[in-house]
Formats: C-alpha cells, sequence, structure tokens
C-alpha cells in the first residue's frame, strides 16, 4: 500500500512492507525530531528525500538524486 505525506512542503510517497498506515504518526514524529537537530547532518538530506519505505518498525528514506538512503528506527 503507498500513500503520501506532506513534510517540509513536499509530497513524499509512502510505501508499507510488514507494516500499516498507524505508523505514520510516528513516521512524522521521528522525521519531525531529527529535523530539528542542528549537529546531525540527516536534517540537511532530509530535504533531498523522494520516497519513505516503511518495512515492520524501521523507515527507509530514499532520495534519487543522491543515492543516499537512510534507515531510521521507529520505535
Amino acid at each position: 500500500m503507498t500513500t503520501e505525506l506532506l513534510f517540509q512542503n513536499k509530497k513524499i510517497p509512502v510505501s508499507f512492507i510488514s507494516s500499516d498506515q498507524k505508523a505514520i504518526p510516528q513516521l512524522i514524529s521521528v522525521l519531525e525530531r531529527t529535523s530539528s537537530r542542528p549537529s546531525s547532518s540527516i536534517p540537511s538530506e532530509l530535504q533531498l528525500i523522494d520516497r519513505i519505505e516503511i518495512i515492520g518498525n524501521n523507515a527507509i528514506l530514499h532520495s534519487k538524486d543522491t543515492d543516499i538512503s537512510i534507515e531510521l528506527p521507529l520505535y
């Protein structure tokens, strides 16, 4: 199943593998928390994300432009 998430004024497709839409609130929370960390390099990379897969309890953030994949635990 796939849905879209609006994050930083950008619509990002989210695919669910071994998970369901109940993970969306936790995903939003993790993305907001991660993007507000000034000491991490991840916030700048979050602007490049164009696709997210939720696999079990993890979110895999993908970017075609930079060939970056970031794995974030949801719980």
